[in-house]
Formats: C-alpha cells, sequence, structure tokens
C-alpha cells in the first residue's frame, strides 16, 4: 500500500488552510469595502454569491499557469512548451514567443501516434482518405463499419477466442461490460488501487464486493484458499 509521508501531508493541508484562511479574512475586507460603494448592477443579481468562485479566486488564480499550456509542436514524446507571463497576479496570461523543450509525462498519447511516425502516419492518412474522419460517437449512433469488424476479428484470433467486442474507449469499457458479466449473487475481488472505471462497473453490477491492498501477498493467499 502506497503510504504518505505525515510531514507532506502536514504541510500540504497547513498550506491549504493558510491559503483558505487568508481568503477568508480578504474576502471579509472586500465585502466590508463593497458594501460602502453604491452598486452597480442595474437591478441585476450578481453572477457568483459567497464562496461559488471563492476557489478559482483564492486558490486556483494563484497556480492557473501550470494548467491548459499551449504547446508549439506535435504532442511527442518530447514537445514545446509555450512560456506565459501575467501583469495582473496571474488574473491573465499571455503568450511570448519563448518555448521550453519539455518531456510528456502528462497525455494521452503514450503510443505517439499524435505525432509524425513513419510507420503511422502514411496509414493514417489513407485510412482518412478511404473512410474520412471518424464518426466520435457510438456504433449505435454511427453503425459499425468494416474496420470495426475486422478490429475485433484481430481480437479474437490474439486472444484465441471465438469473438472480441470493441468499444470506443477504456473506460466504457470496464464501467458498461462490468453489468453484464456479473450481476447480484456474484463477486468481484478488487484491487486496492483499480482504476476508477472498474470501481464504478463493480458497483454497477449489483455483486458483492470485496477489496484487498495492492500487492499484498498475505490477501492473495486469502482469497486462494
Amino acid at each position: 500500500m502506497i503510504t504518505i509521508p505525515y510531514l507532506t501531508a502536514l504541510t500540504t493541508y497547513f498550506s491549504y488552510g493558510l491559503l483558505f484562511a487568508f481568503g477568508q479574512l480578504r474576502d471579509f475586507f472586500r465585502n466590508l469595502i463593497d458594501w460602502w460603494k453604491a452598486s452597480d448592477l442595474q437591478g441585476y443579481a450578481p453572477i457568483c454569491l459567497g464562496l461559488e468562485d471563492f476557489y478559482i479566486r483564492r486558490l486556483y488564480l494563484r497556480i492557473q499557469d501550470c494548467f491548459g499550456r499551449p504547446i508549439s509542436s506535435p504532442p511527442d514524446a518530447w514537445f514545446d512548451v509555450v512560456e506565459r507571463v501575467s501583469n495582473d497576479n496571474n488574473k491573465t496570461l499571455k503568450r511570448t514567443t519563448k518555448t521550453s523543450r519539455c518531456l510528456n509525462l502528462g497525455s494521452y498519447n503514450y503510443l505517439g501516434f499524435g505525432a509524425v511516425d513513419a510507420y503511422c502516419t502514411p496509414r493514417v492518412i489513407e485510412s482518412l482518405k478511404r473512410f474520412s474522419a471518424s464518426t466520435c460517437s457510438t456504433r449505435v449512433e454511427g453503425g459499425t463499419t468494416e474496420l470495426h469488424t475486422e478490429l475485433e476479428d484481430v481480437v479474437a484470433n490474439f486472444v484465441r477466442k471465438p469473438a472480441a467486442l470493441v468499444t470506443g474507449m477504456g473506460y466504457v469499457t470496464n464501467s458498461a461490460i462490468f453489468p453484464v458479466l456479473i450481476s447480484k449473487g456474484g463477486l468481484i475481488i478488487s484491487d486496492s488501487l483499480n482504476h476508477n472505471s472498474i470501481v464504478n462497473g463493480a458497483r454497477g453490477s449489483g455483486a458483492t464486493i470485496r477489496v484487498f491492498q495492492h500487492n499484498s501477498n498475505v490477501c492473495y493467499i486469502f482469497f486462494i484458499e
């Protein structure tokens, strides 16, 4: 089981609590000052009330430069991240002409298909010309093409089974298929670190769920016995 050091957890919660406390204090004085000012809403209700935008104003804006970072190259294993600057305490970010070469550790392009590849790129272009762009929808709405059938045949042959079913995304594979395979009265033995799609699929099945700690030999032996 993965454990967080107490010092790391303590400093993290302390920093978050400190930001929250100072944010509340700043909001208090802001509301006190605004109370003396004339309202310019002209009869309209305010867009946000109370704590509705507290997190964005007092917490997120401080670190928003860490999110949604634009790139100026294909999303390959390495890519160029556009540097940004702010002149109003991170409320707005402006792009610069400078870029930083960074290692890609947070992208769905873990197979490298989003970049130029000597093998994949020509075949992708050929497929686009032949089949056009993806339907971007389920097969119930967009239909089943010969590519779906061919892929399912290849998967079935690879795992040496009579047939296979391919879904549009990994999350749906677990969350939607589990309730079909097992139902109330069944037993699911689940790893404590399983993906949320597996957890939701297991819960939706109605089966009994027993969770064991990840990499725990004691639990493995217990379930086998």
